[in-house]
């Protein structure tokens, strides 16, 4: 049996956590590599980081492109192994807010080539969505007016549709600002 990889992507407020927590619960194989907290995990003790809102809300002074390059390391290795026994889903998202704008730390051509997704989905939601969402519950995330959103969005959507030309591989754009059970049964259908 063919399991899919998933590179699931989007930015803050999206639902990306959310969304995977409730696939895992309807599809009990299903594994995820959560990039945020693999990588608040492998920093914790050099940084003594608490958790992942102290990441998010720090990011770029504690989060190095040589942190990076191991967990893009790690997750290769991870999918590597996994791909043949269960289908994988990566909750990355490489753009990150930072307090000068925004930092990218995506994928080499070779990386993203090497992970070779077969699908890339990218969650969106309307700016001021995802305003509401951050004021609510901010979880380490700086807060962000309706345009620094719709920059994120756009910003993280762009080096989806980039990894979707390195790989052939198609990416889906999914409003997740609706029905939260319907967008997952929809992904769920297209897991299988």
């Amino acid at each position: 049996m063919s399991h899919k990889t998933i590179y699931l992507t989007g930015a803050p407020a999206a639902g990306k956590s959310t969304t995977t927590r409730l696939l895992a619960e309807k599809i009990p194989n299903l594994l995820i590599w959560e990039y945020g907290q693999r990588l608040t995990d492998f920093v914790r003790d050099r940084e003594l980081i608490e958790d992942q809102n102290e990441v998010r809300r720090r990011s770029s002074g504690v989060i190095t492109p040589d942190d990076v390059s191991e967990m893009d390391r790690q997750l290769l290795r991870f999918v590597e192994d996994n791909r043949a026994y269960a289908p994988i889903i990566i909750d990355s998202h490489p753009v990150t807010k930072e307090v000068f704008g925004f930092r990218i730390t995506a994928f080499s051509n070779e990386k993203v080539q090497a992970l070779s997704p077969d699908e890339i989905w990218v969650l969106y939601t309307p700016p001021e969505v995802a305003v509401h969402r951050i004021g609510i519950d901010p979880a380490g995330r700086p807060q962000i007016d309706e345009e620094q959103a719709r920059m994120h969005t756009a910003l993280q959507a762009s080096v989806a549709a980039n990894y979707g030309v390195i790989t052939g591989k198609p990416v889906y754009l999914f409003d997740s600002s609706g029905d939260q059970a319907q967008l997952v049964d929809r992904l769920k259908a297209r897991l299988s």
